[in-house]
């Protein structure tokens, strides 16, 4: 089966805010990933960010008909403004 994997990737405070528009939209099978954003510039707010040079984030993984990934892209987009939010997507095949 070809689907679409999409990474969305947050700020760990927005993870509750994103599990609950996720359910609310009907999805209900993702996968959850804690990861770190590194780099330096304004994303870094806090003391302990600027010195280590990273931000606490977070990534949820789903797969999804080409479809579906649009639609909930836009609708992510759409709801979800002013959160730091990046999504990506590529093509993906179940073994």
């Amino acid at each position: 089966m070809n689907l679409d994997g999409m990474d969305i990737y947050f700020e760990i405070s927005n993870k509750d805010i994103l599990v609950d528009f996720l359910l609310a939209e009907g999805y209900n099978d993702f996968y959850y990933f804690p990861c770190k954003r590194y780099g330096a510039g304004a994303f870094l707010v806090s003391a302990q960010e600027q010195v280590s040079a990273r931000a606490e984030f977070g990534m949820f993984r789903l797969f999804l008909e080409r479809e579906q990934v649009i639609v909930l892209a836009e609708s992510i987009k759409n709801q979800l403004i002013g959160k730091t939010i990046r999504m990506y997507t590529y093509g993906v095949s179940e073994l």
